[in-house]
Formats: C-alpha cells, sequence, structure tokens
C-alpha cells in the first residue's frame, strides 16, 4: 500500500485530556499491586504527582511556562485547593504552584479538574524538562528585548509530551532572561537562554550545564547567538547530549553539569554546537514569531518589589505573599481584582513574589490597598522589602532535614521592629538540594543533620553573598560560612545583619563584606552563639520535639525510571526521526533509523525475557535473537516482524522507505502487546 510522507513536526498543546487518560491507567495498575514503587514513582512524577513523607498523600506541582498565570486560573486554583488539598497553594522558586496533601486515590479526579480548566501539571517533575522559568518583571520591564515569558511559554509546547524527554538521567531546569540583566538568572540553570541584539539580528545566547545543589556550577556559554526560531532546536540538542553522556548509573552525578565536567567546557561546547548543527538540517518544530521591542534604560532591583513603571506607561505591583504561600480565598480574591481592573493575567516569581501587570494609574491606589489587605505586602522599594525565600522543609518533604519554614517566620516576624532585616536577601533550603536556592541569596542556610556526642542535630550551613546574575557568575555561589546549630539560627542570622549594616563600607556588598572579613572575622561575629548553644543542640527552631535525624525516606526529585520505559520512548523518538528524514527526502538515513526503531522493539523483547542487553548490540544480532524467542499470545508480534525485517531489505536494497517505517510502527504497537501480556522465553528447539 502507500504511505503518505508524514507532516512536519507539531507543537503540543500544554494542555491535554490524553493525560489524564494516561494517569488514570498507570494509577489503576498502581492500586491493583501491577506497579511496584520505582514503576509507580517515575511514572506519576511526570504527571506533577509527588510524594510526601505524610504516608497516603501527594503534593500536586502545577506548570506555570514563564510564572504567567492566566486570570481564570486564580479560581481554578481556589476551587482545586479547596476541594483535594490541605493548606495554602505555594509559589515554587520554579514558578510553579505546589498544593498539598491529595489522597493517593483521588488525584486522578484531582488532576481531571485541573486539565478541564486548562491548567496541567504534565511534566512539572520527574526526568523531565521542568517548568520554564523567567525574569520576575518579563513583559512588563522597560529593559528587555522580549517577553521572556511568553519565550518559556513557547518553548513548553515544544518538547512537551515528547518520547525523548519523558525519561531523561535527570531533570533538566530552563530559565529566559528578557536581557543582559539576567534577572531570571541563568548561570545555576541546565539550560539559560538570555535575549540579546547581535549585527542588527534579534536572538538569544545559550549557556548550558549550570547548577545550585550539593555542588554549584556556573553555566557554559556554548552558543553566542541562535534566532528565535531555533530555540527549540537548542532545546534537542540539550536533550539528545544528556540523553547519550549523561550518567545513568548514579543518578546523583546524572545532571547536565556533569557531562560539562567530565568534557571540560571547550570540548563540551565543540560537541554541542556539533550537534546543534546536525539537527538543525532536520525539519524543525514551528515557531509563532516573537514580539521585540528597542530596550531602554531603568533601575534594576534584583529582587524588584512595590510599585514599577512599565515601559508602556502602565504600572506592575510587585507583592509579597508570606513565603509564597496563597489561600483559597485570598486567590478567588485576586481574580476579582484582576477582573474589576480589566487585566487577563498575573505573574508569580522564583522569588515567591506576586506581579499583578498592566494597571493604570487609576487603579494603582485601589490594587495596592487590596494587596494590603489580603497581607500581602507591597513595600515602597525592594530596598524596604523582607525578601525571604523557603522551601517548605520538614513541613512536607520527604528528605527536608530543617524546618526551613519556622525559621523563615521568625526572619520575618523580627523584620516588624529590625531594620536591617530588609533590603537583604535571606534564602533558606531544608537541606542541600537548595530548592529554597540558599546559594544565591545574601544570607543564605540550608539543613543538615550532625552528630553531637552520638545523637543526631539539627544545623544550617551558611552562605555568605551569593549571586544569581550572569555578571556574578564566578561568583555565583555564596561563601561557605560556618554550621550552626538550627534552634540558633535566627539569632547567627541577626548577627551577620548586624555586622554587616554597622561593618560595611561604602557600596560595599555582602559578597565583599563577606571576603573582606575572611572566614576568622564571620567566626568572631557569630562568637556569641557558643553562650547559648547548650540547650537549642537537639531542637530545631519551631519545633518542640527531639530532632530524630535525617529522614529515611528516598526523595523524588531524581525520580527512578524502568528501563523498559526508556526504550519504548527510543523506539517511538526513531520513528519521529524517520518522518523527519522522510520530509527530506534522504531515504538511506531514513531507513538506518526505523532500523534502529527495530532494534529498541527487539531489544525489549529480549528483555521481557530476561536476555540483557547493553546497546552497543548489532542490530542483525538482536534481530537474529528475538525471532529466537517463543512469544505468548504474540503471534501477532512475529507476523509483524517478519514483515517489517522484510521491508528493511526492500528499503536497502534501494526501494521505498515508507512502508517500512509503517511496518516499523506496527512492530513496535505489536511490541506493547505482548509486554502488557506476560513473559517470553527463549525457543526450547533452539
Amino acid at each position: 500500500m502507500t504511505v503518505a510522507v508524514p507532516s512536519a513536526p507539531i507543537s503540543e498543546p500544554l494542555v491535554s485530556l490524553s493525560d489524564l487518560d494516561e494517569y488514570r491507567v498507570g494509577l489503576a495498575h498502581r492500586l491493583g499491586g501491577d506497579w511496584d514503587e520505582d514503576k509507580w514513582t517515575g511514572f506519576r512524577t511526570r504527571f506533577g504527582v509527588y510524594g510526601q513523607k505524610q504516608a497516603g498523600v501527594q503534593m500536586v506541582r502545577i506548570k506555570i511556562p514563564g510564572g504567567v498565570l492566566e486570570r481564570n486560573w486564580l479560581t481554578t486554583l481556589a476551587e482545586f485547593n479547596r476541594r483535594f488539598c490541605q493548606g495554602d497553594a505555594h509559589i515554587t522558586t520554579r514558578q510553579d504552584i505546589q498544593a498539598y496533601f491529595v489522597p493517593l486515590e483521588r488525584t486522578a479526579e484531582a488532576l481531571e479538574f485541573l486539565y478541564s480548566n486548562g491548567m496541567t501539571t504534565r511534566e512539572a517533575c520527574g526526568n523531565t524538562f521542568r517548568n520554564i522559568t523567567a525574569c520576575a518583571l518579563s513583559g512588563n520591564c522597560p529593559r528587555e528585548h522580549v517577553d521572556a515569558g511568553k519565550v518559556a511559554q513557547q518553548l513548553a509546547t515544544a518538547w512537551i509530551r515528547q518520547p525523548l524527554v519523558q525519561n531523561m538521567p535527570r531533570k533538566v531546569k530552563a530559565a529566559v532572561s528578557g536581557c543582559a540583566t539576567d534577572c531570571a538568572g541563568v548561570g545555576f540553570h541546565d539550560l539559560g537562554l538570555v535575549a540579546v541584539e547581535k549585527g542588527g539580528k534579534k536572538g538569544f545566547r545559550v549557556f548550558v550545564g549550570g547548577g545550585l545543589g550539593s555542588q554549584p556550577q556556573p553555566a557554559t556559554e556554548v552558543l553566542t547567538f541562535v534566532t528565535e526560531e531555533q530555540l527549540p532546536t537548542v532545546m534537542e540538542t540539550l536533550a539528545r547530549i544528556h540523553q547519550r553522556y549523561s550518567d545513568r548509573v548514579n543518578r546523583n552525578q546524572a545532571r547536565i553539569k556533569f557531562v560539562v565536567k567530565r568534557f571540560g567546557p571547550e570540548k563540551f561546547t565543540a560537541l554541542f554546537q556539533e550537534e546543534f548543527e546536525r539537527l538543525l538540517a532536520l525539519p524543525q518544530r514551528p515557531w509563532e514569531k516573537l514580539v521585540w521591542r528597542q530596550p531602554g534604560e531603568a533601575a534594576v532591583e534584583r529582587t524588584p518589589m512595590g510599585v514599577v513603571e512599565q515601559h508602556d506607561g502602565r504600572y506592575a505591583v510587585v507583592g509579597n505573599p508570606v513565603l509564597g504561600n496563597l489561600s483559597s480565598d485570598v486567590l478567588d480574591r485576586l481574580a476579582a481584582l484582576t477582573t474589576e481592573i480589566g487585566i487577563d493575567e498575573v505573574r508569580v516569581t522564583r522569588d515567591q513574589n506576586l506581579v499583578i501587570p498592566d494597571v493604570s494609574a487609576e487603579h494603582l491606589a485601589h490594587v495596592v490597598e487590596v494587596l494590603k489587605s489580603l497581607n500581602i505586602e507591597v513595600p515602597s522599594s525592594a530596598a524596604d522589602s523582607t525578601d525571604v525565600v523557603s522551601c517548605p522543609g520538614t513541613t512536607t518533604c520527604r528528605i527536608g532535614i530543617t524546618n526551613s519554614p519556622g525559621f523563615a517566620h521568625a526572619v520575618l516576624a523580627e523584620a516588624a521592629t529590625d531594620a536591617t532585616a530588609r533590603g537583604v536577601s535571606v534564602r533558606i533550603s531544608g537541606c542541600q538540594n537548595s530548592c529554597g536556592q540558599h546559594h544565591i541569596g545574601d544570607f543564605g542556610f540550608h539543613g543538615l543533620a550532625k552528630k553531637i556526642d552520638g545523637q543526631p542535630a539539627p544545623h544550617y550551613q551558611i552562605h555568605i553573598g551569593g549571586e544569581a546574575r550572569l555578571g556574578a557568575a564566578p561568583q555565583m555561589a555564596g561563601i561557605s560560612g560556618p554550621i550552626i546549630p538550627a534552634g540558633l539560627a535566627p539569632v547567627a542570622l541577626r548577627l551577620l545583619r548586624h555586622a554587616y549594616a554597622e561593618g560595611k563600607l561604602a557600596n560595599e556588598t555582602v559578597r565583599q563584606w563577606g571576603e573582606r572579613l575572611g572566614k576568622d572575622g564571620i567566626n568572631a561575629v557569630l562568637a556569641p552563639l557558643q553562650s547559648e548553644e547548650n540547650g537549642r543542640k537537639f531542637l530545631d527552631w519551631g519545633d518542640q520535639d527531639e530532632f530524630k535525624g535525617a529522614p529515611a525516606l528516598r526523595g523524588e526529585c531524581a525520580a527512578p525510571f524502568a528501563s523498559d520505559d526508556i526504550l519504548a520512548n527510543f523506539a517511538d523518538d526513531a520513528l519521529i526521526q524517520v518522518d523527519r528524514w522522510l520530509l527530506l527526502g534522504d531515504g538511506a538515513q531514513a531507513a538506518g533509523v526505523a532500523t534502529q526503531a527495530l532494534a529498541f522493539g527487539a531489544r525489549r523483547l529480549l528483555h521481557l525475557g530476561n536476555q540483557m542487553t547493553t546497546g552497543e548490540e548489532e542490530p542483525d544480532t538482536l534481530f537474529a535473537q528475538a525471532q529466537a524467542l517463543s512469544l505468548p499470545n504474540g503471534a501477532a508480534a512475529v507476523v509483524a516482524f517478519k514483515d517489517a525485517l522484510a521491508a528493511r531489505e526492500r528499503a536497502l536494497a534501494g526501494g521505498p522507505v515508507e512502508p517500512l517505517r509503517e511496518a516499523a510502527a506496527v512492530y513496535l504497537d505489536s511490541v506493547r502487546s505482548v509486554l502488557s501480556k506476560g513473559v517470553v522465553t527463549a525457543d526450547a528447539a533452539e
């Protein structure tokens, strides 16, 4: 039969109800006992369903690309939180929204509510392209070339659901900055994009391999200029290099920054550029043209706060909900406010703030009044703000060591009477993983457990003078300071703040002050802690019970993956690559990639029959081994395999490739059917 050449790749919608169907099937497998914990965890995290420290309930993470939150989503979030969750919704440092305590049995119902109202959780967690973040004032800032939030939104749909990125070795975090000021902090991301103008053309610089966590590393610039249409190819390049070279055995060494470290920045850059050029030769995903502006001058705040004049003469009002927490009632009131003043969206930031954009002068006072009535601080400026960010810590996190929100609330309480608590940034993480981004605060703290006389005690490692933006990338991570008991953390921070306020030189940053004091000077500032240690050693701040030690639960940031799922993804991706080569009319390349697709299918069956493969085998060897298998209920697969191999022979002999593509697709479908039914064995008559 004649097979039509496939059409060019298309972007996926952000929300698809097919995701819900897929999740329901997986949940049924788990509740029915068919799937073990590892398979289930790897599956559900791709749908934004994440385990809490509390048994039987889940955190649900909702993906908000670029932090752009549509007006009707505010009402959706309010009702979702009331109906399925407990406590407040939470703005994260990835510009997501998290909600808590959803019973496992209700997760499919919860996702249905979100998806039916235009919101998605797809790939908000797991080893995927996570939410793409953007500048706090994207779309509004006078300095920007382009709305970085819109860039993030378009990139979110470029690769969502694509098989290549469903089970990567580890997650990929990406950020977009609208200008060289880099308010998105691209330097600490796996992938960072900075809008620029070069030679009269508008485009982006590309940075790869940054990260925080236990081994912070600034990103490496791999491309000095790409056009906007090439951005999906940049993402594909990163994904393919990640899949090809990252460590699938040791997940603690599996982020893309370790590939950069292994090859070295120069060799990695050459590798990235070579793969990028190769992929540019293939048909690309569609791209909707961006709207670019000529940037102007404006004051730059590291954490914008208060009332900020936009490039169009209107205003953005930046408010600070306490630790990014929003109740259902507050969300409803915010929805009502946006309706009153006639705006279509709000934005959430990686500093856990809320931006009400496009406010006219006549509505300005009313917006500020409403936000303050909702306990959302609107300071006169960033210098007057209490800039405190915290992860959930031990309140809900499976691997949280310290009560980071408890510490953060103490800092906020002090700000009411202590002027030194304003105008400096404090970043708190309950463990080393930096969800509170402790490396990039003026003063950062990360929780850890330390034994004293054989008994576990909660502590914080102090970090001083971090900075996220590219201009400070060589010094991105703060200076490592002393480790102090968690129960004394508010006192330690107070001592540091006061010492900085009283002893800094003119225009001296926290970083410069810390470097000038050095290790001995910082220890001298904190010396008064020694007189208070004894009664606080085994108590975390905000807790009444003695510390039990670091949690034994396994975190899900590095969600496990099943090798069969990876092979299935690679097989499906290979079919997509066949389509791209066919569009170019290159039958030889298409036939070669179709052979790879068949090999991935054969490996799946061999693994089910306990004949493990490495991927180094020749395709013909795999095909011979797979043909020797006994396939219970697999007669259709046997026929499909023979048909596919025959079509391959014809294609390799110069015949048409389209029938091979169709036969490969039928074979891969039959492999899925066999794997859903049971075990295969080697032929006893071999």
